[in-house]
């Protein structure tokens, strides 16, 4: 067996005014350095919120980002991209999945992956509690999702920069009832997964949070790039043959 290591981050939400993503992506660039795999865990982009002037022109800029992301890895890294809501677009999923079959640094994991004995999900099963069914037709909406102007993108910011949005996020997503939704999820989704799993990690709600257990799995929110909310990458290890 060799041990490798790895880096999850989430919700960078790349291209929206109110994430400061391309800072602290840069911040972390000597971590991502040291690991083996990225763990990219949703959100990466936002094509709903994004400061650029058609639909088209953030997907371009997604793949400029992501193909100068894979030149800067060593031969032997990998970045795993998992899909949240806010970067699900079929347009988006389609090129990507195209792009995967040409480049071997770049595996694509549309809901969720396992390393070892850490699972990993985006964690939008988490706005209440979801099965299969419900994530499907709440990420079947955000697929077909249109860029919204600019001057409701514009309140969105001033309704963060008032600290509304944080205040929503603590109360709607406090972390033992988040974990519960989560726990929900996986168990329809995925009925053994408690047996196979030490550490569970997640985005999508903006609220980091570390190492609490539940039902002897360790969950890991790693928080968002959203300005003043939070931004937790977490480390980890896994064993492969």
């Amino acid at each position: 067996m060799i041990s490798q290591r790895g880096l999850v981050l989430s919700d960078l939400h790349l291209f929206a005014g109110r994430s400061d993503g391309h800072a602290l992506f840069d911040s972390v660039g000597s971590e991502i350095g040291e690991v083996d795999v990225l763990v990219l865990n949703g959100d990466t982009f936002d094509f709903r919120w994004s400061h650029f002037s058609d639909e088209r022109k953030s997907i371009d800029e997604a793949f400029l980002w992501l193909n100068e992301l894979i030149v800067s890895l060593r031969s032997d890294q990998r970045v795993h991209f998992l899909h949240g809501n806010h970067d699900c677009l079929d347009a988006f999923s389609d090129e990507l999945n195209e792009l995967e079959k040409s480049e071997e640094k770049l595996i694509v994991d549309e809901r969720m992956l396992t390393l070892g004995e850490n699972l990993f999900l985006h964690g939008d099963g988490a706005n209440w509690n979801m099965d299969r069914v419900a994530l499907d037709r709440f990420r079947e909406k955000w697929s077909r999702d249109q860029p919204r102007e600019k001057v409701a993108a514009r309140s969105y910011e001033a309704v963060d920069a008032l600290g509304i949005s944080k205040a929503f996020h603590r109360i709607y997503f406090p972390a033992g009832k988040t974990i519960q939704r989560i726990a929900f999820h996986l168990d329809d989704v995925k009925p053994d997964w408690r047996s196979e799993t030490e550490s569970v990690y997640f985005g999508h709600t903006h609220c980091p949070f570390e190492n609490i257990g539940h039902e002897g799995v360790r969950f890991f929110n790693t928080g968002s790039a959203i300005r003043g909310m939070g931004f937790a990458p977490q480390r980890f290890e896994f064993s492969v043959e």
